[in-house]
């Protein structure tokens, strides 16, 4: 296997890469400057930049936090070890100094070094005590969020020679540095009295980042703190980088106001009430109010997530790739893109958005990748695309004929529901099916869901009509009208084309939180529709977290949250968990990232979950009194709201 140690030791000094900035957004006024060309000398500090947050925040437990809105807040507070570069997704030296890895019998040794500089919130002095601490208990206790990073640790101990401390795993991890060193420190003086870390809540936690949270004055506010001249943005890597400004926080505190929802949220930013949205509250119908306002604009960033529809594999013929592609071929991606993201998005297809292109298969073949709505995808990559009808619409008779003809798109070349296609752009081989696994027919409707919408034919599989094999129509969960209003009208839309083609499916409408229970916990549903953000820029945890049989229930209800909802890789279904195993262990990032993109492909073909889309990301800002915004990263204002507070600066 590989050495580690000259591969991936990091060093304190380490440079920064340049970066072409593709969409840099409206940063305001008449300065074009990233806050990497700005002078610190000339910024005026202080200052206080509102943001507003839709919704409620949960628990401020750092190791429990599942919402958004809740992580960005905490971000502000608690660090890791490693910073991943949020221009090149390299692994950049944090709270850790130094690094090396080396291969052992038992797995993998990591040797790292601690700052010795840093102060908790509290004023107590971050020691080497509290990592080792931190890793004990990541080890010990293995918190849900985190479970993909904290379940190969076996122990940590203090190093011999120049490091401070050893964590060993009990496998080679070849993302480690992304994974095991990107976790949360904890400060021990805290954490050692709490008995049970999931109850967790404290009002005013003690933490690592730029910012302190002040006592909490009203239910609908949160004020941080912010210090100057953070040490962790000082470094020499920072000074020298293209996009980051070195020496903030420049501002004295960002306050967060807690709104009813999206458009309260909208409102207010439009009221003057708050100088910044949550980028996840921005919906595609407030861009116009929002840029044709003096003084406003949007930072536009790269989506680190996709929308999509899950479907249940456990279930038959959801367990046919046949029947899944043709599920995908009927789903109008442009629409969303057109008609309800007014072009604030990019049409889906592979489970790694555009903003991670080194991981994407197109990469493999050289190939451009879709960026902008008004973009094409290769041809590879709109396999399993819409079938559209000349004059408007789906294609019913295409689509019916695929599934008739019992054609699986497997990655070898061919023509598949009248769309040529040229085969697999990494080469990765074929999918495990390479026919349909039922025989499809259409025959007189004898569903009353399907007589009452006036559909010629139903879908028969092997002689029996689809609603009678699966005991009813199928049925898709989908979050309500006043919770995603565009969810739930593309649904609807979506539910009506494969009622067309003769499948009886309908909606059942839950709120998000019910069709996370129903999805991770209980496996209780055929397709559901969701949103993914945050995703790993490695593409390994991520794949491992949604595509692993170890992260799936494998009968019925589960007393932990699994997100392969899917059951993809459990016996009997496809799957890729050999693949994935191979590319976590792997330590060569160029062989990581050629084994991801394979398996990017073989999940795209095989289709366990079907992406609509990839948000293009804005931010909303006044523009007018506050410069210095990040652009171009993903989770521009949103998972790296924190650090757009080491750069944004009043003007």
């Amino acid at each position: 296997m590989a050495e580690f140690t000259d591969v991936t030791r990091r060093s304190l000094l380490a440079a920064t890469a340049g970066l072409a900035i593709s969409g840099a957004g409206c940063l305001g006024g008449d300065d074009p400057k990233r806050p990497g060309e700005i002078d610190p000398d000339r910024i005026d500090p202080g200052g206080e930049l509102t943001v507003g947050f839709p919704g409620e925040l949960d628990a401020l437990n750092p190791l429990t936090a599942s919402s958004g809105p809740t992580n960005a807040l905490l971000d502000l507070l608690y660090q890791p070890g490693v910073l991943v570069d949020p221009a090149t997704f390299e692994a950049r030296p944090w709270v850790f100094t130094d690094w090396t890895a080396r291969e052992t019998a038992e797995g993998m040794a990591i040797d790292l070094s601690v700052r010795e500089d840093l102060r908790w919130s509290d004023g107590e002095d971050l020691t080497v005590e509290d990592v080792l601490f931190t890793y004990e208990l990541y080890a010990n206790r293995t918190p849900g969020r985190t479970f993909g990073a904290t379940e190969p640790i076996d122990s940590v101990e203090a190093a011999r020679g120049e490091y401070d401390l050893t964590l060993s795993l009990d496998r080679v991890v070849g993302t480690y540095e992304t994974d095991q060193l990107s976790l949360r420190l904890l400060p021990e003086h805290v954490w050692s009295g709490i008995d049970d870390y999931a109850a967790h809540d404290p009002e005013v936690p003690v933490a690592l980042g730029p910012g302190r949270l002040l006592e909490q004055e009203s239910p609908t506010e949160r004020v941080v703190s912010l210090g100057r001249r953070w040490p962790l943005a000082t470094q020499p890597w920072v000074e020298d980088h293209d996009l980051l400004l070195a020496g903030g926080p420049y501002l004295a505190s960002i306050r967060v106001r807690l709104f009813a929802g999206p458009d309260a949220v909208h409102r207010a930013l439009l009221n003057g009430e708050i100088d910044a949205m949550y980028a996840g509250a921005f919906e595609a119908a407030q861009a116009s109010g929002i840029v044709d306002r003096e003084g406003l604009g949007l930072i536009a960033g790269r989506s680190d997530g996709y929308g999509h529809y899950t479907l249940n594999m456990r279930r038959p013929p959801l367990d046919d790739q046949a029947f899944r592609q043709a599920l995908s071929m009927a789903m109008d991606r442009g629409r969303w893109v057109r008609e309800l993201a007014l072009e604030y998005a990019v049409p889906g297809n592979a489970v790694v958005p555009p903003a991670f292109e080194s991981i994407r298969p197109e990469a493999a073949a050289d190939e451009p990748i879709q960026q902008r709505p008004d973009g094409t995808a290769p041809d590879a990559m709109r396999a399993l695309g819409f079938r559209g009808a000349d004059g408007g619409g789906l294609d019913i008779r295409t689509v019916r004929s695929f599934l008739e003809n019992g054609a699986v798109v497997s990655g070898s070349a061919g023509t598949y529901a009248g769309r040529e296609y040229p085969g697999s752009l990494t080469g990765f081989g074929e999918t495990a099916q390479t026919e349909a696994a039922y025989e499809y027919a259409f025959d007189e409707v004898s569903s009353e869901l399907l007589a009452q919408a006036d559909v010629d034919a139903e879908l028969y599989v092997d002689g029996q009509p689809l609603g009678e094999l699966h005991g009813g129509p199928l049925v898709v969960l989908s979050p309500p009208a006043d919770e995603r209003p565009l969810v739930a009208e593309f649904t609807r839309g979506y539910v009506e084309a494969l009622r067309r083609v003769g499948i009886p499916i309908e909606t059942t409408v839950r709120p998000t939180d019910a069709i996370a229970d129903r999805a991770y916990l209980e496996t209780d549903f055929d397709v559901y529709a969701g949103e993914w953000s945050d995703l790993s820029s490695a593409g390994v945890p991520s794949l491992y977290e949604h595509f692993h049989s170890d992260n799936a229930h494998a009968d019925g209800s589960g007393s932990t949250v699994a997100y392969n909802a899917a059951g993809y890789g459990l016996d009997g279904l496809a799957g890729a968990d050999e693949a994935i195993a191979t590319a976590r262990r792997e330590p060569d990032r160029e062989r990581r990232n050629e084994l991801v993109r394979e398996i990017t492909e073989r999940i795209y073909l095989e289709a366990p979950t079907l992406v609509r889309s990839y948000p293009l990301e804005q931010w909303p800002v006044d523009t007018e009194q506050f410069a210095g915004f990040l652009p171009s990263i993903p989770g521009v204002g949103s998972s790296n709201l924190w650090l757009q507070s080491l750069t944004v600066h009043r003007r």
